[in-house]
């Protein structure tokens, strides 16, 4: 059962067209990557799934989730450290999302969903660390019990011990919490462990997409082969 389909999106800006004509679709309690090197469109399609860009043309469904209802959306940021108010303790961050959604949640549940102790939430975004941030972010994500996470390249700026981290901490949420993910990542290393599909995106136009076994046993574009001849070897 899809939650989400999308058909012919297309964004332009002036006589710039940042996404040409995509289709994809994303299923109940799935994870699907969307990779692509730095300006191939990727966030700007994001972004117009969460709102925050508006697309010149094309179908953007979604479908009632399990509840039957429209299902809700939030968003985790490239920048974790960036996206919290440096003014604010972890504490008044989720609190004030809890306050302003109405959730069931308290503070310290998030944070046990997330992998964190209470004890950070006296802690302001500087006194953490960058992976300690994005669990913070996507703690405050999961106030709202979203039916979909939409993760924008949230783990390019950690070290890749921490990144492997965050990657298994969103798989272990998706079986959870019946998640469905759209991951969105610059490099293939990325999605290979964690997603069931994945769409290659180059110029704004997808390259190749289908199971993610599949994109990588058997690219069909030269780009793809490009993205995977960068991904290391043990």
């Amino acid at each position: 059962m899809n939650l989400l389909e999308v058909d012919n999106l297309k964004v332009r800006y002036g006589s710039f067209e940042a996404v040409r004509g995509v289709s994809l679709s994303l299923g109940q309690s799935e994870i699907v990557g969307i990779v692509g090197e730095s300006g191939s469109g990727k966030s700007t399609l994001a972004k117009v799934l969460i709102g925050l860009e508006k697309a010149s043309s094309g179908k953007v469904d979604f479908f009632p989730a399990v509840s039957g209802e429209k299902p809700s959306l939030q968003m985790i940021f490239q920048d974790a450290v960036g996206s919290l108010n440096p003014r604010m303790t972890v504490s008044q961050t989720l609190n004030e999302i809890i306050a302003v959604s109405r959730s069931t949640y308290k503070a310290s549940e998030l944070l046990e969903l997330v992998g964190l102790s209470e004890a950070v939430l006296a802690q302001y975004p500087r006194e953490m660390s960058g992976g300690q941030c994005q669990r913070v972010s996507i703690a405050r994500a999961l106030a709202c019990r979203p039916d979909i996470l939409i993760a924008d390249e949230p783990v390019s700026a950690l070290d890749v011990s921490v990144q492997a981290r965050i990657l298994n901490l969103l798989r272990d949420l998706r079986k959870q919490m019946n998640l469905s993910i759209l991951l969105v990542a610059h490099d293939l290393a990325v999605v290979k462990n964690v997603c069931d599909r994945v769409y290659v995106m180059e110029r704004g136009l997808f390259v190749d997409s289908g199971e993610t076994c599949k994109v990588f046993n058997e690219p069909t574009s030269q780009y793809t082969k490009k993205l995977l001849s960068a991904v290391p070897t043990l």
